[in-house]
């Protein structure tokens, strides 16, 4: 690939990631507000789930081709990124309120599906029944999900001119909306990989090495869509969405991806994982559900802590990997 297209392909990558992220937080916002339910459940139903698809697909095909351990390092890392990249980079733009429901609900979910995965391989093995148990909670999950969060509720006035509003902001049927969000999810997922595309060719024209190349461009880049989400939920003050994107995403991750993985391949967990990359992934949702029960928000000063973090742990890689 010639640099000059290499360059082209990162400028409209980044142009989808931008546009498409935009139109996923309006389409699914509103459409939140059609089916009377709250912005957190679709962040992290619709936006989370939905922008962890490219994980999903990953580790599905490393587990089947007995590749265990790069599908079991692709859920790590991505949890990882999304507490310490995602929420610290959404933080630094604009300080978001913590729902206290969601501090001592919904955050402290995460970190009992990531301990219940680690006392599921700590045997050194993710088999095919720890995989099943992973999916059933993940389904138990979504139901209990669907059935305890809903949109606030309004005063008779105030539904009204809430109706009114919509019929003059939008005439989209709910039917229109979810296929915006669909539409958007998919050009967000292939503006992230063309732009990744293009960048890795620029990275090794300009002489830097594959294995920094997968450890930063790579690794990035499969939580782009969920940062270019953040970024402009943050933009528009739609601060539940963000919460339930990465919420959404890393439960997902956890259970789903690691779940699936466990079901179709039975794999020997690499012990650096254990030792390593899960107390990490811990740490950072410790830290995130601190912040969002001591401080009640996530703000300029959180999200320097969690992206200094995030930096930290990708220099130790690269240090310890050369």
């Amino acid at each position: 690939m010639q640099i000059e297209l290499a360059v082209a392909l990162v400028l409209v990558g980044f142009f989808l990631l931008m546009w498409s992220a935009d139109v996923l937080v309006d389409n699914a916002s509103e459409l939140a507000g059609k089916l009377e339910i709250s912005t957190l459940l679709v962040g992290i139903i619709v936006v989370g789930f939905g922008t962890s698809a490219p994980e999903l697909f990953v580790s599905a095909m490393a587990a089947l081709d007995g590749k265990g351990n790069l599908a079991l390092g692709n859920a790590l890392g991505s949890n990882i990124t999304n507490i310490g990249m995602v929420l610290g980079a959404a933080a630094l733009i604009r300080a978001m309120p913590v729902e206290r429901g969601t501090a001592i609900r919904d955050i402290p979910l995460v970190l009992v599906s990531g301990l219940l995965a680690i006392g599921l391989i700590l045997d050194g093995t993710l088999s095919a029944f720890d995989g099943f148990l992973l999916l059933a909670i993940l389904i138990a999950y979504l139901s209990w999900s669907a059935k305890t969060q809903r949109a606030p509720q309004m005063s008779n006035e105030e539904n009204e001119a809430s109706v009114d509003s919509k019929k003059d902001d939008s005439e989209k049927s709910t039917l229109a909306l979810s296929v915006w969000v669909i539409v958007s999810i998919i050009i967000l997922m292939a503006g992230s990989r063309i732009l990744v595309s293009g960048a890795v060719t620029i990275a090794e024209y300009l002489g830097v090495g594959e294995l920094i190349i997968g450890l930063t461009i790579v690794a990035i880049g499969t939580s782009l869509p969920e940062l270019a989400a953040a970024i402009a939920a943050a933009r528009k003050g739609v601060h539940d969405m963000i919460l339930g994107n990465i919420i959404g995403s890393n439960v997902f991750n956890t259970l789903g991806v690691l779940g699936l993985t466990g079901a179709l391949q039975a794999t020997e967990i690499d012990t650096s994982a254990l030792w390593r990359d899960f107390p990490v992934m811990l740490g950072f949702t410790l830290l995130m559900l601190i912040f969002a029960i001591t401080k009640g928000r996530f703000g300029r000063t959180e999200g320097a802590i969690l992206l200094f973090g995030y930096i930290s742990y990708i220099a130790y890689l690269i240090a310890t990997s050369v």
